[in-house]
């Protein structure tokens, strides 16, 4: 029921302005009507201003020249001469007794000093006969209002008439430009309809429109976009956390299945002294497994909650530090044969994170290059920033992996060995510990073979000066 009651944006457009254009015609007609009403009064009364003003020297004469009596006389000459259709003429003496008129029952108007007015719907033109401080009589002509009266209803009839056809076309006509101006907006509500719907990303493809509504038109356009782009991230992250959860599940998994399968064979007594002692082992080894999993599980749910409160930012020389770990870089690549180019340069970050992150990637090294590989690391500066790079002469990573490589338990066949016993999260720490410190990492492949990482970092403002640069 509330729906059928709506008024439409084009329905009270045109209805205002039906309305404002009565309200104009209403004033201009009222206005005309008063304006013609004057007219013909002022019209009329000059006429019979121009009458009275002919009679009244003959009748002072008359009365100067053969007196009152020959007068009447005069005045009965002068009322035939004066009457015409809808006028009326009253002549009276000093003492105000009529001496002469065009009806047989006259009543005397009154007297009063103005060019005329109206009186018993009559139009009066008085005068005064002789001296004006001593009159010999007075003299009044009326005409009737009924000719102006007639006038002014034929024309406001008229007028009526007009204005009522003005308003049915102003309607129709406002009707046509009100639906096409509005045109615009029509196909804003269509597509905000769609959008509602979940088109998301949908255009309302204005052409033409007047400048506020292109500027709304642009507002949704964005609108959707955004909302378009803000979904397919929610979609991909719920497609993440469901594959994250899927593969933390099944890393958890394997170890538990090891562990408690060990243990039921150990419980029966189903095994020898020498198979228990391998069992022992097995478990350790997946306990350690698990441990580790799960402490790379809390650094990155740390690193996503609330990384600025895991980092202690510090103006921090990385050749010195890349020297300090030079023993510790040796033994995790052994026996692979290590070069370490250093340049000074003061980088604005976490000693033991960034630690971390050199550890995860020789980790890496260890676990998928061959002994006979050879390693490379080096801290400069590049383009403004610290730069940290880690290579190596290894078999390289699979072009259809390289977009991967820093997605959270993604690993290629490689790291899928056994031997490996990677989770496939050392690179996304990595990747989380260099962001959280505003820096970037990527990988890239060396010809003819090999991959390098490349760490990025913002040079700190007290860092000593030293310049450099990057050798391949």
């Amino acid at each position: 029921m509330r729906g059928n009651n709506r008024r439409t944006l084009s329905g009270q457009l045109i209805g205002r302005q039906v309305l404002l254009l009565a309200i104009l015609l209403l004033v201009v007609g009222v206005s005309q009507y008063l304006i013609l009403r004057r007219v013909l009064f002022s019209s009329t009364a000059a006429t019979l201003t121009k009458e009275i003003a002919v009679v009244t020297p003959i009748i002072h004469h008359t009365v100067a020249r053969h007196g009152i009596a020959e007068f009447s006389h005069a005045a009965n000459v002068l009322v035939q001469r004066l009457q015409s259709p809808g006028v009326e003429v009253v002549i009276t003496n000093a003492l105000g007794h009529v001496v002469a008129s065009s009806s047989l029952h006259a009543t005397v108007p009154p007297l009063y000093n103005t060019p005329y007015f109206v009186w018993r719907n009559r139009v009066v033109v008085d005068a005064v006969i002789g001296n004006p401080y001593y009159p010999s009589g007075y003299v009044w002509l009326l005409s009737s209002v009924r000719p102006i009266h007639a006038i002014l209803r034929r024309d406001a009839e008229l007028y009526v008439f007009l204005a009522l056809l003005s308003l049915i076309i102003a309607g129709w006509l406002g009707s046509v430009s009100v639906r096409q101006t509005l045109h615009p907006l029509e196909q804003i509500r269509s597509t905000t309809q769609r959008i509602a719907s979940g088109e998301f990303g949908h255009h309302t493809r204005l052409e033409d429109a007047p400048a506020e509504l292109q500027d709304l038109g642009e507002s949704i356009d964005r609108m959707s976009e955004a909302i378009q782009s803000l979904f397919a991230q929610e979609k991909a992250l719920s497609e993440q956390m469901r594959r994250f959860v899927a593969d933390a599940s099944h890393e958890l998994r394997t170890p538990l299945t090891a562990i408690t399968g060990f243990l039921d064979l150990m419980s029966r007594g189903e095994l020898s002294a020498e198979e228990q002692e391998r069992g022992l082992k097995a478990i350790g080894a997946q306990g350690h497994r698990m441990r580790r999993l799960v402490n790379q599980l809390l650094t990155l749910s740390r690193m996503d909650s609330a990384p600025e409160a895991q980092l202690s930012l510090v103006p921090l020389a990385l050749d010195r530090w890349v020297k300090d770990l030079t023993p510790e870089i040796h033994h995790l690549v052994d026996p692979r044969p290590v070069t370490v180019t250093v340049h000074p340069v003061t980088a604005n970050a976490d000693p033991d994170r960034l630690s971390e992150v050199l550890v995860n990637l020789l980790d890496n090294i260890q676990h998928y290059t061959p002994p006979a590989a050879q390693v490379q690391i080096y801290v400069g500066r590049l383009e403004g920033q610290a730069v940290l790079k880690v290579a190596d002469s290894g078999p390289g990573i699979p072009s259809e992996d390289l977009p991967h490589i820093f997605d959270r338990f993604y690993r290629g066949d490689r790291a899928r060995t056994a031997k490996s016993g990677g989770s496939g999260l050392g690179l996304s720490i990595v990747q989380s510990i260099v962001q959280a410190q505003h820096g970037q990492i990527r990988v890239e492949p060396i010809a003819p073979h090999g991959t390098r990482f490349i760490v990025t970092l913002p040079l700190a403002s007290q860092g000593r000066r030293g310049s450099s640069s990057l050798q391949q």
